[in-house]
């Protein structure tokens, strides 16, 4: 696919209602890579800005890329002090001398056309002793085999132009084939919450990601967090 017309589509999906998780999703993910003060941090995809944000009020030196010029309007609001640039993932628009303390790319990697190539740009720019957190989703969720159970589809609508899905197995054997070596991996599911900004959500919907936050086995969460170093033996 024309890498204008993902452009494109993701200026439209930034233009409107955005992508954006709970902001203590972001401070989940800071945490796991550890102190931020003076440290380099690159959010490739970055998005909204709001790893951003947060990894700057703890100190960090912050830089993001995005494809999407909206996205990055948005980033702008969000993170006034962080170096921007417009630049595919695939390809960072960075040189060799460019090098970061942690990297984080959430939720990005499977919409690229190929992934394989972000992988390896996120092992280049990765110091020898840098340390990154790459999100990915899950091909067998729990949410995905229930749909699948009781509507005889995928209830993911698919609203971004293109995504891959693999099995946590299938995701490990990639990123460490690709550059990355995996640390440990974390399951991600969407955190249950009852009351946001002052109102109440949805009962059932805050019922359900009770049970699949707690009760839901590793293997089958909504999505996996890996921390990564380095392969050098890739």
């Amino acid at each position: 696919m024309l890498k204008n017309d993902i452009s494109k589509d993701y200026d439209r999906i930034f233009s409107t209602h955005g992508l954006r998780a709970e902001s203590s999703y972001y401070k989940w993910i800071i945490s796991m890579l550890g102190d931020m003060k003076n440290k380099a941090l690159l959010d490739i995809s970055c998005g909204e800005g709001i790893l951003l944000a947060e990894a700057a009020k703890r100190g960090a030196k912050t830089f993001g890329v995005d494809m999407s010029r909206e996205a990055l309007k948005k980033t702008r609001a969000n993170s006034p002090d962080s170096f921007l640039a417009l630049s595919d993932g695939e390809k960072v628009c960075l040189g060799t001398r460019a090098k970061f303390d942690y990297i984080t790319c959430l939720g990005s990697l499977e919409h690229y056309n190929y992934p394989e190539e972000g992988c390896k740009e996120i092992s280049r720019l990765l110091k020898p002793d840098g340390k990154a957190v790459v999100v990915l989703p899950n091909e067998f969720s729990m949410h995905v085999l229930l749909d699948v159970l009781f509507k005889g589809r995928s209830g993911d609508d698919g609203f971004q132009i293109i995504e891959k899905l693999a099995s946590f197995g299938q995701w490990k054997e990639f990123l460490e084939v690709n550059g990355l070596k995996v640390l440990k991996a974390y399951k991600v599911n969407e955190r249950p919450v009852f009351l946001k900004a002052g109102k109440i959500r949805s009962v059932g919907k805050f019922l359900r990601n009770l049970c699949f936050y707690y009760l839901i086995p590793f293997y089958f969460a909504r999505t996996f967090a890996f921390l990564c170093e380095k392969n050098k033996n890739a």
